[in-house]
């Protein structure tokens, strides 16, 4: 039978290299990142419907792989609305008051549910308010690609992702870090402007290209920290502050 990630990673390989700069249609860079980011929500869906075929399961087991795979279509259909907007031109963003608390553990939920990262540590630190001026469901694709590419560049048994928020009085701090065997510096100055994959033996490359476009439109950067000795580390800095609060 072929599974989610047979079917987007072929589909993947016959899509022509992409960046999502003025030189794409449009219409190709809505189907990047349809392709893309529906990968994680959809491979949760398949993940918890294996679950849901043993017989062993207890009703509140069985209740709680239901509600999770609920959550899951939900994530699915804000995705496909963001993406639609963005394709027709609307608001590209849609900041309002949020916890980023909660928009980290939401990615890293997606994440986790995938049975070849159940073994990969995965945590979050934060300090400072929790609560600031974002488009949660923009910010919350960010760190899941983030957190994606650390998973797939780590051993799946021995592999640590840590992931760390920040937030100032103006700004928040996300940073992304993994144990795996970092990026090569042959493509360092690239990795933001086209699809390419480090560290893994799978993957389009599309994840960071999406993660800087989305990042820019809160104002924000992010970038590789070259001077990390192990692994690959990832920060962003984003305004903040909510509005009339300063």
């Amino acid at each position: 039978m072929t599974s989610v990630n047979d079917f987007t990673e072929t589909r993947t390989k016959d899509m022509p290299a992409l960046s999502l700069t003025g030189q794409t249609s449009a219409s190709s860079r809505i189907a990047a990142c349809i392709f893309h980011d529906l990968r994680q929500p959809l491979t949760a869906i398949l993940a918890n419907a294996e679950f849901l075929a043993r017989p062993d399961l207890s009703e509140t087991d069985r209740n709680e792989l239901f509600q999770n795979i609920r959550w899951d279509v939900d994530r699915i259909d804000t995705l496909l609305s963001s993406l639609l907007k963005d394709f027709r031109g609307g608001t590209p963003l849609i900041p309002t008051a949020g916890n980023i608390v909660d928009t980290v553990e939401c990615a890293i939920r997606m994440i986790t549910v995938r049975r070849e990262f159940r073994r990969i540590a995965i945590t979050h630190q934060h300090k400072g308010m929790a609560v600031g001026w974002f488009d949660a469901a923009r910010l919350e694709r960010v760190i899941a690609n983030l957190a994606l590419n650390a998973c797939e560049a780590v051993d799946p048994a021995l592999g640590e992702v840590v992931i760390t928020t920040f937030a100032g009085t103006d700004s928040l701090q996300i940073r992304v870090r993994d144990n795996g065997p970092g990026i090569s510096s042959a493509i360092r100055e690239s990795i933001f402007q086209s699809p390419v994959s480090y560290g893994k033996t799978r993957g389009s490359g599309l994840g960071l290209v999406i993660a800087k476009a989305l990042v820019e439109d809160h104002g924000g950067t992010i970038y590789l920290d070259e001077r990390c000795e192990r692994g690959a580390s990832f920060t962003i800095n984003i305004p903040f502050v909510i509005p009339g609060k300063r």
